[in-house]
């Protein structure tokens, strides 16, 4: 258990993308904050100006909209039949985007196909360009790729992902080790906890907060009570109450924060009437409201391009003999050439390399 944690804590999950919950707000405000500024500065620049100003995203608002794409980006990718961990990667690959970049600055609608094919690399799972946008009409392969970059940065270059499914397959097993279960309730709850797994932590701040195996043990849980507390049972042989209690105080906060969107909502989401009525004015909220510089992608991806063939390259200096081999204390160069030719002679006969020895 001390060699899991002390590498979790070396990855750069852990280094770059995990927060308390207060700092997760800040971080969110700020970026919230900034994108209004900066848009507002553009538009009453550009021509003609923009008066009055559009009413703008808050951080709530935000918030809102991303688990809205969160889902329609986890339908896309199981639309294209791809594995849990590759939909859960794009996921988290988006909302750690949106963590440092607002939704008004980049359009969410194409980062959600760039996120997914972008997962794909980053698991190992080769998906051809053409295939994957001939799965949906009216995106371009130049439209996946133009946010590439981008995506990169704000992600700052992490992509290493870890998820709870190879800790609730490592509990179950244990589980069974214990003997103390039938297969029927272990099945029932292994098939429970997966499917809370690839959907309630995604709509969470839950890999935010939490480790892979926090998260796995909330979710378990959430399926079957008492199989948690027999794990913890035989985890916590011999040791004291208060340490199980403290382990026990931090799953039970993530089982709350994963109870706040089941999987049941993954097929629900978009029949619920309050969902449309919040989201659609929402929505005409954010396109009254965005970057104007980046709307486009692949616009913006062309202008990047040109302004760094325009970048005049540096010129390098060409060194002398001098620099290099000391200066000649005061002769030229054709008197420099001179003695060398003197010294060669004097050498070796004209022999470049001097005389036999």
């Amino acid at each position: 258990m001390a060699t899991e944690d002390a590498r979790y804590r070396q990855s750069s999950q852990y280094r770059l993308w995990s927060f308390s919950p207060l700092h997760l707000q800040s971080l969110r405000e700020k970026t919230n904050s900034l994108a209004v500024t900066h848009i507002s500065n553009r538009l009453r620049t550009s021509s003609p100006p923009v008066d009055p100003l559009p009413d703008f995203l808050t951080p709530t608002d935000e918030a809102m909209l991303l688990n809205f794409y969160v889902v329609d980006l986890l339908r896309a990718a199981q639309f294209c039949e791809l594995s849990s961990e590759i939909q859960a990667t794009a996921a988290i690959f988006f909302r750690r985007f949106y963590l440092t970049n607002s939704l008004m600055t980049y359009p969410p609608r194409a980062l959600t196909m760039t996120c997914i094919f972008f997962a794909c690399k980053a698991e190992g799972f080769y998906y051809r360009l053409q295939k994957f946008v001939d799965r949906f009409p009216g995106i371009t392969g130049e439209e996946v790729l133009a946010a590439e970059y981008i995506l990169c940065q704000g992600l700052r270059f992490a992509f290493d992902v870890r998820h709870p499914y190879r800790a609730l397959e490592g509990a179950i097993m244990e589980l069974r080790r214990l003997g103390d279960f039938d297969e029927n309730r272990l099945a029932r709850a292994h098939h429970r906890t997966r499917e809370i797994l690839k959907f309630s932590p995604l709509l969470t701040d839950a890999y935010f907060h939490y480790t892979p195996s926090q998260i796995m043990f909330g979710a378990l849980a959430m399926a079957d009570e008492g199989l948690l507390q027999r794990l913890l049972r035989d985890a916590f042989a011999g040791q004291s109450e208060s340490a199980r209690n403290q382990v026990l105080e931090m799953i039970q906060g993530c089982r709350a924060m994963l109870e706040k969107e089941p999987p049941e909502r993954r097929t629900t989401y978009w029949d619920a009437s309050g969902s449309k009525d919040t989201m659609k004015p929402l929505n005409k909220k954010l396109k009254k409201c965005r970057d104007p510089d980046r709307v486009d992608l692949i616009a913006l991806q062309k202008a990047r391009r040109e302004q760094a063939l325009q970048k005049p390259k540096p010129k390098v200096a060409m060194k002398e003999d001098g620099d290099v081999f000391g200066k000649s204390n005061g002769k030229s160069k054709d008197e420099e050439r001179d003695i060398k030719r003197r010294r060669v002679a004097a050498g070796g006969g004209g022999d470049l390399f001097g005389p036999p020895l």
